[in-house]
Formats: structure tokens, C-alpha cells, sequence
């Protein structure tokens, strides 16, 4: 995604989340070294889709990274997806202006 983010292809398999109602799709997310990228679960969202990662990272509907450096030329974060059913998460990707619609496979195909 703007040559700037890497989101999963493959449809995400959640699991429970240890929260009643709540399951949580685990996959990392990786980020192009020195970008500042900004990721926000669209409008049109089920309600009760969270996003979330980092090492405690937080968990919300808008996630901002900032630029951070790396001689491996991306950044790993660990974390997923958090919904309440099986569901495909539209998200808003934002980097240094330019914006990017995209779909994320949680359980059920887009």
C-alpha cells in the first residue's frame, strides 16, 4: 500500500480473544523504515472493529506509526485485528498525504 505498508493477503483466521463477544486475528504489521503512516478502520465498519500493534501497543479504530529507522528496511510490529463477528475490515491508509482504501480478510472474504 503506497509503497509504504504491507497488509495481509491471506484470509486471518481469528481466534477468542479472552474477551466475551470479542476475537482477535493475529498478524503483524510491516511498515516501510523511515514512514510515517497513519491506518483508521473506515466509517463503514462493523461496529466494534478495533486494530492494534506494538509491544504494548494501543489498541483503537485509528493506529499512527511513526517514522522509525531500521538498516532492514522495514519495520516489524506484532498485533491484529479485534471484531465481534467474522468480518471484512475496511481501512483507510494514510502516508505523507496521499490515502489508500484496502481490505482486510478477517475470517470472512470482502
Amino acid at each position: 500500500m503506497l509503497n509504504a505498508v504491507a497488509l495481509p493477503n491471506d484470509r486471518l483466521e481469528p481466534q477468542a480473544s479472552g474477551e466475551p463477544g470479542r476475537l482477535f486475528a493475529k498478524t503483524g504489521l510491516l511498515v516501510r523504515a523511515g514512514t510515517a503512516v497513519e491506518l483508521t478502520v473506515a466509517p463503514s465498519a462493523p461496529p466494534g472493529v478495533t486494530i492494534g500493534w506494538g509491544s504494548p501497543g494501543p489498541e483503537g479504530t485509528t493506529i499512527r506509526v511513526p517514522a522509525c529507522p531500521s538498516a532492514a528496511g522495514w519495520v516489524a510490529f506484532a498485533g491484529g485485528y479485534t471484531v465481534t463477528a467474522l468480518t471484512c475490515v475496511p481501512l483507510i491508509v494514510r502516508v505523507g498525504g496521499r490515502t489508500e482504501s484496502a481490505a482486510v480478510r478477517v475470517g470472512a472474504d470482502c
